[in-house]
């Protein structure tokens, strides 16, 4: 019988960007040549970047985990919006996806049911610009979840392992240095005045200028360090695997002091997310035990007044006083040092709620919260902070009901899809799983209270979840 070879072409570089990439080389030596020495580095330093990048575009995705912490250190205006680091990046990263891909003819695809609903729920956000009376704010928020849909495609196409743990050691990286930046702000007592607490620390906030979104961030990436931990722990030390080894210490150091300075960024909302990432992992650890529910309430039961007393100050106190004023008339309320936050957000939530009465179906399209507020603040609550203080309500205001709906559905998708990924890792790849599903634990919960679609933060959650898509595929499984 006769046999046919089966030969493999390696994917070869059109003869076109062969030229191309010679003209390139040759205008970059002119310009070097012509340039002053500083500005000559400079641009060579770009330019290897970028080679560096075409080469190995995940490297981008592993530099965005260190960088995006770190973005509001040097921002510039372009056009009207603030540019940071990240997104520059990011734009990079992404062309040199491009480029890459259409070299060799082989751009990445990366099959998931989130894309629909996340299509749907940025189509209506676009379709919202029509009615924004202030387009600039419109096409930044607009950005921001095109950002998020890119990274999320370009995170799920790592197909190398490889690549996916360098990932999550960038990531950790930077959890582990903003934590350290606020465990020595909170001890020393750098920061403005209104950050004082018990008259001796500081409120430790990093480089976001603000507890909260500092806590947010922390509480994130919390989930990858612990949820590593979980997940490889047993298996590197069966194998004495020396790489498995090195990132589960760097997971477990990063993690205590990720958890030591989101309680000193003291914010209420990074305390009650970073408990519901933590409870939705262990729900998904003993979904098979028929006492695994009772047990969770069982252990809040006993955790909550106990943790009240351990932690200084009634730290747990401070969740309960944001409900205390529900239903009173604001504008009557005698405010001082200890209701004022409550009073403040509770007064954006009723200034959300009335932007909602007035346009319920559409709402009054994406990124006009502080450009309508004005129409609807109450007295005494002039400035609009920029948000609502809470992202259900802000999404209510902006978007209307239709978008509310579009946001939950995409809010419900992203557990479900994690959840049955989940179930095809094993491993340090389980624990980048059960990162990603703390991770939006987090994220629901916090949302309650505050904007997390801020400072870049939506970067992160892209890159969490994309690579478990990823992890999940080259398990050749079904992605939900």
């Amino acid at each position: 019988m006769q046999t046919l070879a089966v030969t493999h072409r390696r994917p070869t570089i059109a003869p076109l960007w062969l030229a191309w990439m010679a003209v390139a080389a040759v205008g970059l030596s002119v310009l070097l040549a012509a340039l002053p020495l500083r500005w000559a580095l400079v641009l060579a330093a770009a330019v290897l970047g970028g080679l560096a990048l075409v080469r190995w575009p995940a490297l981008g995705l592993c530099l965005l985990g260190v960088a995006v912490p770190f973005g509001s250190l040097y921002e510039f205006s372009l056009g009207g919006l603030t540019v940071g680091p990240s997104e520059l990046l990011l734009a990079v990263t992404l062309a040199s996806f491009l480029v890459r891909g259409m070299a060799f003819r082989n751009l990445p695809g990366a099959p998931s049911r989130l894309w629909l609903p996340l299509a749907l729920y940025v189509l209506w956000a676009a379709l919202s610009l029509l009615r924004a009376a202030w387009l600039p704010t419109a096409l930044k928020e607009l950005a921001k979840w095109i950002e998020l849909g890119l990274l999320l495609w370009m995170a799920a196409s790592l197909a190398e392992r490889r690549w996916r743990l360098w990932l999550a050691v960038g990531l950790l990286v930077g959890g582990a240095l903003q934590a350290l930046l606020g465990i020595r702000q909170f001890l020393l007592g750098i920061g403005p005045e209104g950050f004082l607490l018990l008259g001796r620390y500081m409120r430790a906030y990093g480089t976001f200028q603000q507890p909260n979104p500092y806590g947010g961030y922390l509480g994130l990436v919390l989930p990858l360090a612990y949820g590593l931990v979980i997940a490889a722990a047993r298996p590197a030390l069966r194998d004495h695997e020396r790489g498995a080894l090195a990132l589960l210490l760097l997971a477990g150091v990063s993690g205590i002091l990720m958890a030591t300075a989101l309680v000193m960024s003291w914010s209420r909302g990074a305390l009650l997310g970073a408990v519901a990432g933590g409870a939705l992992v262990v729900l998904w650890l003993v979904r098979r035990s028929a006492w695994a529910i009772p047990a969770l309430l069982l252990v809040v039961v006993i955790a909550v007044p106990l943790a009240n007393r351990l932690l200084p100050g009634g730290y747990l106190g401070r969740l309960a006083g944001q409900t205390a004023y529900l239903g009173q008339d604001l504008s009557q309320v005698e405010i001082d040092d200890d209701n004022f936050s409550p009073i403040e957000r509770l007064a954006h939530w009723e200034a959300a709620w009335r932007m909602f009465s007035r346009h319920p179906y559409g709402g009054v399209g994406l990124g006009q919260y502080a450009v309508v507020y004005p129409e609807v603040a109450l007295p005494r609550w002039s400035d609009p902070l920029g948000h609502a203080h809470n992202y259900y309500l802000h999404v209510l205001a902006e978007l209307g009901l239709v978008g509310l709906t579009l946001f939950l559905v995409l809010c419900v998708a992203v557990p479900v899809v994690l959840w049955r990924c989940l179930r095809t890792l094993s491993g340090v790849e389980r624990g980048l799983g059960l990162g990603a599903l703390g991770m939006w634990g987090h994220l629901l919960a916090h949302s309650l209270v505050d904007n997390l679609f801020v400072h870049e933060l939506y970067l992160l959650m892209a890159l969490l979840i994309g690579i478990t898509l990823a992890a999940a595929a080259s398990c050749k499984e079904p992605l939900l």
